[in-house]
C-alpha cells in the first residue's frame, strides 16, 4: 500500500491534538479546555513547511473532550474536524472520513499525558506514533512532543515534532 507522507503527517498530527472517540476514563490530568492556536516561533516542525492555520477549540462533555480543529498541516488544504479525546487515561478510536483509523492509548503521570497511537488504512498499519502533551505551569501554553514512525511509503524515517500552542 502506498501512503502519501503528507497525508500520514496530517493524520498523525490530528491524533494528539484533535483527539479520538473515547471510552469512559477517570478524570485525571491537565484541563485542556479552551481555544488553542499554534505558536510557530516556539514549535519545531523539522523539515516540514509551517501551517498557515492550526487551531483547536476544546470543550469537555463528561469524560470526553470534544475538539473542533482547523488546520492545513501536511499540504492537504484547510480541514475542519470535530473529534474526541479521553479526559485522563483511556483508550480511544476514531474513524476518519477517508477510511483511516487512529487508535490511541493515553496514560497520565502528574501534569503530562503520554500517548501511543496506531494509524491504519484499510486494516493495515501505516504509522505508529508516540508522544506526550503537557501544559505550562500557568496553563497558557500546551506542548505536544511526538515521534511518528511511518510503516509504509517512500520513507520510513521517523518524524519528530514539538508543537507549542497558546491558549486564547
Amino acid at each position: 500500500m502506498r501512503t502519501s507522507r503528507a497525508l500520514l503527517i496530517a493524520f498523525a498530527l490530528l491524533a494528539p491534538s484533535a483527539g479520538l472517540a473515547a471510552q469512559q476514563a477517570p478524570a485525571k490530568g491537565a484541563d485542556l479546555t479552551g481555544t488553542w492556536v499554534i505558536n510557530l516561533a516556539k514549535s519545531d516542525l523539522g523539515t516540514l513547511p509551517p501551517p498557515t492555520i492550526d487551531s483547536s477549540t476544546i470543550t469537555r462533555v463528561g469524560n470526553v473532550y470534544e475538539i473542533t480543529s482547523t488546520s492545513d498541516f501536511g499540504g492537504q488544504g484547510t480541514q475542519r474536524r470535530v473529534l474526541k479525546w479521553p479526559v485522563g487515561e483511556g483508550e480511544a478510536s476514531n474513524d476518519m472520513s477517508n477510511g483511516a483509523t487512529i487508535r490511541t492509548t493515553t496514560k497520565v503521570q502528574h501534569d503530562t499525558t503520554a500517548f501511543s497511537s496506531t494509524i491504519s488504512m484499510q486494516g493495515q498499519t501505516v504509522a505508529l506514533q508516540t508522544g506526550r502533551t503537557y501544559l505550562s505551569p500557568d496553563g497558557k501554553t500546551m506542548t505536544r512532543e511526538m515521534e511518528i514512525q511511518p510503516m509504509a511509503g517512500p520513507s520510513t524515517d521517523p518524524i519528530h515534532f514539538r508543537l507549542v500552542y497558546d491558549r486564547k
